[in-house]
Parts: C-alpha cells; structure tokens; sequence
C-alpha cells in the first residue's frame, strides 16, 4: 500500500490531523515495506530542512570557548512536536498480552521514532514516553502491586499512595516512589542511566551492586562506570522532550550520540575520539530528524561523518 506523499509531508511537520495521525501510523505498522517507504520520505523532509536553514546557520556566530551553537526554530512552537495522546483504552499502540486472573492483562506501548506519546494508568499516574521506548504495564494495578517497566526515556507524575508503592523496572535499575514526579533515562542499547527527581522522593537500586540512593527534588541519580552517584539536575530544559525539543547543555558529543542513537536507532561510531570529547549545547525540534542534528553538530564542531544507510551506521572522522 502506498500512502499519500502529501499526507506523509503534513505529518512530519506536524500539521496532520489526529486522525490522520492515526492513519499514518497504523500504515508504518502494517509492513516492513511501509517502513522503509517512510525512512525515504523522511530522509527527503530532513535534506529539505537542511537545505531550507542552512543560511540561517551562517549568519548565527559560534562561541568558539564552548563550542556552543544557536538553532533558529523553522516552524512556529505550536506545530514542533507531532504528539499522539493514547488513552489506556486506545488501540493502536496498546497491545494485549498474557491474559491474567481477573481480566487483568499486560499491556504493551512502543513509541515509533520521531514521536512521544502521553497516556494515563488506571491508578492516575500520567505517563509520557520519548522515542523509541517501550513501556509495559498492567491494565489494573492489583493489590498493593503497582509496578511497571520501562526501556527509554519516560516522564511520569504518580498518583500518591502510601500503602501501594510505585515502581518502575529497568535493565539497570529499579525505581521505587510513593508519590512523585521524575525523569528516567534508560535506554537497553545505551549504558547511559538517569533518574531526575523534580517533586517528592523516590529510591534508585542498582541491580549489579545493590547499592541505593534516596533522591531529593532537583537531585540526579547517574550510572558511571558501574556505580550510582548522585548529582544536582542544573535545567529543567532536560525535560523538554516531552514538547519535541531536545536540549543538550554544554554535554560532550560522546554522550550526545549515545543519546541520538537511542532516539534514532542508528549506531554512532566515534573513531575520532578528540571529537568525542568536545562539550556542545544546542537545541533540537524532535521532528526535524538525525539528519538534521548531524549536520548542525558537524558544522558546529568541524568534523566529518559518514552514513551507511543499509548498516544503519554513522562514524564520526
């Protein structure tokens, strides 16, 4: 099945109707074909992004201390992010699996590339989940169980009870809260973990040590090099991704790509390790595509990249 190129055009740039969303959706899910007929139509987007801004980008001066860049935003705010708000009750994404007692079941979100999705548990918990995550959770909390499970980035807001602890499961850590609102990162294809805490308390528990940190709000719990360390979260603009915009705030490249290759799905390949170690800040309207950013990090810091489209593979030079 072929989809209209015009309505595919809408939808990255955000302007799709919800239903025409839904439309486009189910179409990338319906084959592997439909996939690859997509990545084509946003490869042309992202080459027509670049060609449309790249004036822009040399007219903008690079603070040459910092490496830093600035990003002029092509489309108004309101149309940067095509967000798709699923409720528990909604199809598309929610996949029903291992039928349990008492009409519970396990249900399954997998957020498509390029996109976040917003939903609301049935204890009230909201829920948004940043590209390419998969969430897990049961269609009813059960008893004094409410725990969940999580390979991405999510950002949750928990309906406060003392007597049903929340938790939420990683490949690395486990998080416990009562009542809370927090940030995790935790990408499977990634070694990088986050738990950001803005409002309440929540414990971090390493699996591999079994050590624990109890976070206070605006504080970090990180993995490095195997260990849990605790640190202060310097800008809210962490979370903006939950708007489409992705923020990096004086962060070494190295860890820029780690962050792109679990948004986008693509292994990064640093042979450069000098270029690795460059601190870099700048901001990304998440439709705009890996493309996109490549270019504007590689203008920014003077290195060159090559794409291997059929390995779905960058190396940085």
């Amino acid at each position: 099945m072929t989809m209209n190129q015009e309505l595919v055009h809408k939808y990255l740039k955000g302007e799709a109707l919800p239903q025409e969303k839904l439309d486009i959706l189910e179409w990338i899910e319906a084959s592997a074909e439909n996939r690859k007929q997509f990545m084509q139509f946003r490869r042309l987007y992202d080459s027509a992004i670049w060609s449309e801004t790249t004036q822009e980008y040399a007219n903008h001066e690079l603070i040459p201390q910092k490496r830093s860049f600035a990003i002029r935003f092509v489309r108004e705010f309101s149309k940067a992010a095509a967000v798709i708000i699923i409720a528990v009750t909604a199809t598309l994404f929610i996949q029903k699996t291992d039928q349990q007692p008492m009409a519970v079941s396990t249900q399954t979100i997998e957020v498509p590339q390029g996109q976040h999705v917003n939903l609301t548990l049935s204890d009230g918990t909201k829920v948004s989940l940043n590209s390419n995550s998969k969430f897990k959770f049961p269609s009813n909390f059960e008893a004094n169980n409410r725990t969940v499970s999580l390979d991405g980035e999510g950002y949750f807001e928990v309906t406060h009870n003392a007597q049903r602890p929340f938790h939420v499961l990683t490949n690395k850590c486990d998080i416990k809260v009562l009542g809370t609102t927090f940030n995790v990162l935790a990408y499977s294809n990634s070694t990088v973990f986050q738990t950001s805490l803005l409002k309440g308390s929540v414990r971090v528990s390493n699996f591999q040590t079994s050590e624990n940190l109890l976070l206070k709000p605006n504080e970090r719990a990180e993995l490095r090099n195997g260990k849990l360390l605790q640190t202060s979260i310097e800008s809210q603009d962490d979370f903006l991704w939950r708007k489409g915009i992705y923020v990096f705030k004086d962060e070494p490249l190295r860890e820029i790509f780690q962050k792109l290759e679990s948004y986008y799905q693509t292994k990064i390949i640093i042979q450069n390790k000098d270029v690795g170690k460059l601190n870099c800040t700048g901001k990304f309207q998440q439709i705009e595509g890996l493309e996109h950013v490549m270019k504007v990090l590689q203008k920014a810091n003077g290195f060159e990249y090559k794409r291997n489209e059929e390995n779905n593979t960058i190396v940085i030079l």
